[in-house]
């Protein structure tokens, strides 16, 4: 059944990776031609997103059961369907209901990435685990490729209007796909947080992959994930030629995951994410000293490389801290408190952005603020090493 759950939820990870291409990459771009290239406007409503996401997720966890959490779990792409019909009744109105749109369409996510999770530990084991989400994340990023230039396609060829019809219609599929995931492992008992964070303060490798998240979302997935894709719009001008670099940056992630691949099964204990952040860090401030096409290209080709290995092994990594000394019981808690750590270091990021633009304002401020950010990413890869020795020991004593 696990094998089969997996299965599934690859179909659907991969199906739902062109509807969260367009909410990454298109969606700002979208709000931001309609509010004048006002970045304040965008950096409001995605904090404002973030906290409702930690909100959804605590009432979902607390409600989450083995009866309830399929149907959650189905609930989402319905959701995510209301979403996209709002974006083709209201059009540029959308900006009036931007908060009410965009608690609709974190609702969304969060009953889909909370089962998900769920999921994604019940269905693996710590020696699984990297192996599988990198499989994952090749199977995603095999959509980024296509996803970009056709969108891009059809938004400037035809309209907005006319991608978004193809989103709904994806959506329905995935519905459909979720009909046959037939067990969802998830425990009816109510959230004990006081218990487990003092369980947390006991474990080390628990505290190190929490504080990873932290600065992680500070850096490469906090307000990086809207920053990175307006500075190439800006450079570039149309959406056609934004999705080609998209989808030419998602195949170099799928080359550099098929490399984590080999790199799993050699068995070897990972010590060198630190040297990648730092290579990516010197990049960045490159483009802030010489903010050429040449640099910025440079800098989004080791982001989608040795970023996204760093990406996919903190994913692996956080799961599989929890599938440790009889803590799985504890999923729930674990997925929650790592949220809470993300939800600061995301609010941390967005401050940091919001006070740069507006006080410092200048051409290559967005560039200025990237690489600030970008030191972050050095310190959460150092807490990820610290994790990844933990549980590369714990499973040479199993052997």
């Amino acid at each position: 059944m696990e094998q089969t759950n997996r299965k599934y939820m690859a179909i659907i990870a991969f199906l739902k990776k062109f509807i969260n291409v367009f909410f990454n990459l298109f969606f700002n771009i979208y709000i931001l031609q309609i509010v004048n290239n006002d970045l304040n406007f965008i950096i409001k409503y995605t904090i404002f997103g973030a906290i409702v996401a930690v909100v959804y997720k605590y009432i979902l966890f607390q409600i989450m059961n083995s009866k309830n959490i399929g149907l959650i779990y189905r609930l989402s792409f319905i959701l995510q369907v209301s979403c996209v019909i709002l974006l083709i009744v209201l059009k540029e109105n959308i900006i009036d209901y931007i908060y009410w749109f965009k608690a609709l369409e974190i609702l969304a996510g969060s009953c889909y990435s909370n089962p998900y999770e769920v999921l994604i530990i019940g269905s693996n084991t710590n020696k699984t685990m990297s192996t599988y989400l990198a499989n994952l994340n090749i199977l995603e990023s095999f959509a980024t490729i296509i996803t970009p230039v056709f969108a891009g396609f059809m938004i400037e060829k035809f309209s907005y209007e006319i991608f978004f019809i193809f989103l709904i219609f994806e959506a329905l599929l995935m519905i459909a796909v979720s009909l046959q995931i037939k067990e969802f492992a998830v425990s009816d008992e109510k959230m004990q947080l006081s218990q487990f964070w003092k369980i947390t303060k006991k474990k080390k490798h628990l505290q190190d992959i929490y504080q990873c998240m932290l600065y992680r979302r500070i850096s490469a997935q906090g307000a990086i994930v809207e920053l990175l894709p307006i500075i190439l719009f800006l450079r570039l001008g149309t959406e056609l030629d934004f999705g080609a670099y998209q989808s030419l940056f998602a195949l170099v992630a799928m080359i550099s995951l098929q490399i984590l691949k080999i790199i799993n099964q050699k068995n070897i204990e990972k010590k060198f994410y630190p040297y990648f952040a730092i290579v990516i860090f010197v990049a960045s401030v490159i483009v802030v000293y010489n903010t050429s096409f040449v640099s910025l290209l440079i800098y989004y080709l080791l982001m989608n490389s040795l970023g996204v290995i760093i990406e996919s092994e903190s994913c692996s990594a956080v799961y599989a801290a929890i599938r440790t000394e009889d803590l799985v019981e504890y999923k729930k808690e674990h997925i929650f408190i790592f949220g809470v750590y993300m939800l600061a270091g995301q609010l941390i990021s967005y401050s940091l952005v919001y006070i740069l633009y507006n006080n410092f304002y200048q051409v290559n401020s967005l560039s200025i603020a990237v690489s600030m950010l970008m030191f972050f990413l050095i310190i959460a890869t150092i807490y990820l090493r610290k994790t990844q020795e933990y549980l590369f020991k714990l499973k040479e004593e199993i052997k």
